[in-house]
């Protein structure tokens, strides 16, 4: 009997100090670095947040959840941005922006009084936009935020349906891809952030953009992708309102950028398609929900949310095509972020 008793205090002893050292990772900052990913979470569940260690390949699911006692995000996270020692997720099936601390993710703060926002840029010291699809998801501004009261202190008049990605032109102009939302769009705003203020609106020659992104060398300009709707196929050409751009697959996403803008890459059709000194080719065939080119290594992050009610999974190529790597995910992996 007082071998058993003994076996169990070592026992919750060991749990113990296990917890506590679970709990000391978390204080000393384990997620000032690496590869995030915002899992969108099944329809009417919830969306977390995985995050990876490219050094280590240590992997771990629901970091908010692990690092607030179980709480939830809310349904369809759908984007993760960082700003000098927080972070904020947008619920984009809700009405607020989760803010965390971004070294351990604890919680902080909530901004409310927000319609389905997509993305949030910082700008200045204290200052925020936000794009948001508005209650319908066809009545598109943007809102204003203040960083230091998480508080929304102003919004835009109409700009679009389906606000989305935010492009930053330049310090003070921005430029958004209306993605139509739950309806269509052609359009793209340059937004002026010193006045907050629409500054102009060009119609491109595809339907629903989702991005823009900078392409150096030959062709050179801003470029935008529409995702396109049935029967529409999707587009690619500069965001100039006159460019004639040409065909890309249905519901292609998530133009980005390599790190000297010398290429642009994409998702589309069962595939990973590269624009490069005026060549557009498939590089890859792989199914990808979310698409990034690492900042520093040039490396493709693409995410497969594989039936969208199970858990997915992030893969690593080169511009080749070689495959380099990967790791598990949690349900619907969309947007990835990279924090150096």
């Amino acid at each position: 009997m007082k071998v058993k008793q003994l076996s169990l205090l070592l026992l919750l002893f060991a749990a113990f100090v296990s917890a506590c050292s679970q709990q000391e990772e978390i204080i000393k900052g384990k997620y000032e670095k690496g590869i995030f990913v915002v899992n969108e979470g099944p329809f009417g569940g919830t969306g977390t947040i995985t995050w990876h260690d490219p050094l280590t390949g240590a992997t771990e699911q629901d970091i908010f959840g692990k690092a607030n006692d179980g709480a939830v995000l809310g349904e369809l996270v759908q984007s993760l941005t960082f700003h000098k020692d927080k972070g904020y997720i947008c619920i984009g099936n809700g009405s607020k922006i989760v803010v965390v601390e971004a070294a351990t993710f604890k919680f902080l703060d909530t901004i409310g009084g927000l319609a389905k926002p997509r993305y949030i840029l910082p700008y200045g010291d204290n200052f925020a936009l936000v794009t948001q699809w508005g209650a319908d998801g066809n009545t598109g501004t943007v809102a204003k935020v203040d960083l230091n009261t998480n508080e929304v202190v102003k919004v835009s008049p109409f700009i679009g349906a389906g606000p989305d990605k935010i492009f930053l032109f330049n310090a003070d102009v921005v430029l958004i891809a209306n993605s139509g939302g739950f309806s269509t769009d052609s359009t793209v705003v340059a937004f002026r952030l010193s006045s907050f203020s629409e500054e102009s609106r060009v119609v491109v020659g595809g339907k629903n953009p989702g991005m823009c992104a900078q392409l150096t060398g030959n062709n050179a300009g801003i470029y935008v992708l529409c995702k396109g709707s049935f029967p529409n196929a999707g587009w690619l050409g500069l965001a100039d309102g006159v460019s004639t751009g040409e065909s890309i697959p249905s519901y292609s996403d998530d133009l980005c950028a390599a790190p000297d803008n010398s290429a642009l890459y994409f998702t589309g059709g069962g595939a990973l398609y590269e624009l490069k000194n005026g060549n557009l080719r498939s590089i890859v065939q792989q199914q990808a929900y979310g698409l990034i080119c690492h900042p520093a290594t040039g490396e493709l992050y693409c995410t497969d949310a594989k039936d969208f009610s199970s858990a997915g999974e992030a893969i690593i190529y080169k511009t080749d095509g070689t495959k380099v790597g990967g790791f598990p995910t949690g349900i619907a992996p969309g947007e990835i972020v990279v924090v150096q």
